[in-house]
């Protein structure tokens, strides 16, 4: 590693062990080139041994923190202690098959007009991974969160919209929303001294990033020369029913409320608001107790989700260099 890196590499950690470790143990076979870089990897308060197989690891900046703090505020954290002219972001359930981190490093050097870009997605089986998007609407909101009136033609095409076909990125290409999930980012082109709006904790916060770009005439690209492997959703996928439901209703409530006239935040409420409660009373699977429900569509996003004790140390971050 180096004192004056060229890449920085923010990873999240939240109970997902196993991913994080093989996520490290492939990014030296990342680079095949002169590429340096530097690891930066916070954990948010796991209690299935994460933190201290990661304070083992050579050459990772550890950033342990007693609770979990929400992704959007980790990355910023981790973002905080970087130095890198470039920024990796870097889901723990992602692994960079060879030379990818140097191919997007590339990228960027051969194309000053982009603000980051990002990779093509493969399933763990080696099939293609739809991952790449247009900016949410309303119309797409209702689609996607309300099946039953997403199949009403006008809604379903505005679904179809949403979603890039993979299938057609046959080159390197603007893409409105790509994936966060590998994000190589211009350090130039983000904001001071965060990459994400922390009120966005687990869901939209990429896609408020995305926003802020476009309105700044900057893009993000995607490559079909680079493809990572991604074992989608790790952490998410071990919140409870209540967490999952009011973390996301919550975060597109804020972000209609942000981005566009009051009239769409009140439109999404009154669809979602019976949709939701029948879901609950058919025991459908992610929906939301009826209080956390009317929390969500005035956007509360709830209590970050919290495993077990704390991690050890004091309250907030206690940093660990290892290696």
């Amino acid at each position: 590693m180096t004192a004056r890196p060229d890449v920085s590499v923010l990873i999240v950690n939240w109970n997902t062990r196993d991913q994080v470790l093989r996520c490290l143990d492939s990014i030296p076979g990342g680079v095949n080139d002169g590429l340096a870089y530097e690891l930066i990897v916070v954990d948010n308060g796991s209690i299935d041994g994460s933190a201290e197989a990661l304070a083992g690891r050579p050459g990772v900046k550890l950033l342990r923190n007693a609770e979990n703090r929400g992704y959007a505020a980790a990355v910023n954290q981790a973002y905080r202690c970087s130095g890198g002219e470039l920024v990796l972001l870097l889901n723990a359930d992602v692994e960079l098959p060879r030379g990818a981190l140097s191919g997007l490093a590339r990228f960027l050097r051969s194309h000053p007009q982009a603000a980051g870009v990002g990779p093509l997605y493969l399933n763990p089986d080696g099939s293609l991974q739809p991952f790449h998007f247009a900016l949410p609407t309303l119309g797409m909101l209702v689609a996607s969160n309300m099946s039953v009136l997403g199949r009403l033609p006008p809604l379903a095409r505005r679904l179809r919209d949403y979603r890039i076909d993979e299938d057609g990125i046959h080159e390197p290409r603007p893409v409105p929303q790509p994936s966060a999930s590998c994000l190589l980012l211009r350090r130039s082109a983000l904001p001071g001294r965060r990459v994400f709006d922390e009120r966005f904790p687990i869901f939209f916060n990429d896609v408020m990033l995305a926003r802020s770009l476009a309105e700044q005439g900057r893009q993000l690209w995607v490559t079909s020369d680079v493809t990572v492997i991604h074992d989608g959703h790790a952490s998410t996928r071990q919140l409870g029913r209540s967490e999952f439901g009011q973390q996301y209703l919550g975060s597109v409530v804020r972000m209609l409320a942000d981005t566009g006239p009051a009239y769409r935040v009140w439109l999404f409420r009154a669809l979602a608001f019976p949709y939701e409660l029948a879901r609950y009373a058919a025991r459908r699977p992610r929906s939301i107790p009826p209080r956390a429900l009317w929390s969500a569509l005035g956007g509360d996003v709830g209590a970050l989700p919290s495993r077990g004790p704390a991690a050890p140390g004091p309250a907030g971050a206690a940093e660990t260099q290892a290696g």
